[in-house]
């Protein structure tokens, strides 16, 4: 076979044995087989949530952007199957009938004669190929079948990833709703305590327009999270292919609404950065490089000469009758020779393409697992330090309650103006919706990891179909 065959760039110098980003300090890896970590297929389960389970499947079966993929696996399988046949020989079956009439001037008169034909015929045709252009094509045909099975694996992991990002996002914002109701119903006490207060004539009227205020400020958030609910469940259901109806919630007994699915295990130290090579991505780019590579074999051996064998076989008679007797068969045989050569410049032309493709296939396979590498460590930074924030604005929560139960006792004993208790409020406000949204974007950190990792952590993890070996641009363009 004519051109270079496929071997893996070298990439060294764009990946690590182990991850660098922040964790916590420990030696301990064996969570990394473990089963205490997510290292089951199904890891969304770890959630401990039975409806994301449920939700889940359903995409995975009603999904149209999966749809999509799995029927360009089936075009891709069609492809290859259509570029294996060609290298073997074709044969086929016809017949004609053909009647002829041939008229003829002489002194004597004018004269017609009939002719009539019939013929049948089975038909054998077959491509030597001693150059490998059709093995070369069936080669990039299969490896182009490997990748779109890798991208259906990246719609699929892409899409169960945004399930339960989307559902984390329905499960903080009905939180955060409850948060708001809840703030709702403890202005409404405390303008209660202020309009007796001034009834009384113990505060002047400054204090009940402040809280007045403060309870209408809550009021307009409540439409507002109610908005981002509701769009937020649409998303959802379309990612479900379902129509968006809004239906879909957590308030369901069961669920508790002002917290999320409790944290998961954490992150082993040394996951070994092998773990990306189960990523569909990396794989997918691999087999596109492999299959350009192929191409350029493919694009070679057409300088070539095509050599092929035709040959057939059957019977011609008159009279359809005699079609089935001896005599009346006929048979040829068909050695065939072909050289490409005013064309070569444009052939020539043709294998300096597929060279320089395959240099770009190279440089966009390094580019993909440079940024793979690259989503880890981010996802595993952001994992670290929302973790370690999420501790803090715990702190902060309980700090920002008792120091309202305390502005509230100095304000009815008269110690203090209504401000402080105002300010109180939102202070234990605004840390409890930073600490939800925190938690949210901690476990969605943890989905990131997982989808930027191509799944769960497995020493287990399959490696990529083709052998690591090396090769360069420089190295393909020599061939």
């Amino acid at each position: 076979a004519q051109g270079p065959d496929y071997v893996r760039p070298d990439l060294a110098d764009v990946t690590a044995p182990e991850y660098t980003a922040a964790r916590p300090a420990t030696t301990d890896t064996s969570a990394v087989a473990d089963s205490t970590g997510l290292v089951q297929p199904r890891w969304w389960t770890a959630f401990g949530d039975t409806t994301l389970n449920r939700l889940v499947e359903q995409a995975l079966l009603y999904n149209n952007d999966l749809e999509q993929a799995v029927a360009r696996v089936l075009e891709a399988r069609a492809l290859h199957g259509g570029s294996e046949a060609a290298r073997w020989p074709t044969v086929g079956i016809g017949a004609s009938a053909a009647r002829n009439k041939i008229g003829m001037s002489l002194p004597s008169g004018d004269f017609s004669f009939y002719n009539t034909r019939y013929t049948g015929l089975a038909t054998f045709n077959w491509e030597i190929d001693l150059w490998g252009r059709l093995s070369r094509a069936e080669q990039a045909a299969y490896a182009e079948l490997l990748g779109t099975e890798q991208n259906r694996r990246i719609v699929a992991q892409t899409l169960i990833a945004d399930v339960v990002r989307t559902w984390l996002e329905i499960r903080e914002l009905e939180a955060q709703l409850a948060l708001t109701e809840r703030t709702i119903a403890n202005f409404e006490d405390n303008l209660v305590v202020v309009r007796n207060r001034y009834l009384r004539g113990l505060v002047s009227a400054l204090d009940l327009r402040l809280a007045r205020q403060n309870l209408a400020a809550a009021l307009a958030k409540r439409p507002f999270d109610q908005r981002n609910v509701n769009a937020t469940r649409r998303r959802l259901e379309i990612l479900l292919g379902r129509y968006p109806a809004g239906t879909i919630t957590s308030s369901a007994p069961g669920y508790d609404s002002a917290a999320l699915p409790d944290p998961l295990p954490p992150v082993p130290a040394g996951l070994p950065s092998t773990l990306l090579e189960r990523r569909p991505d990396l794989i997918a780019a691999e087999m596109q490089l492999a299959a350009a590579t192929a191409r350029i074999g493919q694009a070679k051996a057409a300088l070539f000469p095509r050599i092929s064998l035709t040959a057939d076989g059957g019977t011609r008679a008159s009279d359809i009758a005699d079609l089935f007797i001896s005599t009346a068969s006929i048979w040829s045989l068909v050695a065939n020779l072909t050289m490409p050569l005013i064309n070569r410049g444009e052939l020539t032309a043709q294998v300096k393409a597929a060279q320089a493709r395959t240099a770009q296939a190279v440089s966009k396979y390094r580019g993909t697992v440079l940024h793979a590498f690259g989503e880890v460590e981010g996802a595993l930074d952001a994992e670290y330090y929302l973790r370690a924030q999420e501790v803090e604005l715990r702190l902060s929560v309980e700090e920002a309650r008792r120091s309202l139960v305390l502005a509230e006792e100095r304000y009815r004993r008269g110690l203090d103006n209504l401000l402080l208790t105002l300010d109180s409020q939102r202070r234990l406000f605004n840390s409890e919706s930073s600490l939800l949204q925190t938690q949210r974007a901690s476990r969605t950190a943890r989905v990131n990891l997982i989808l930027a990792l191509g799944g769960p952590w497995d020493l287990s993890a399959a490696p990529s179909p083709l052998a690591p070996e090396t090769t360069t641009a420089e190295e393909i363009n020599d061939e």
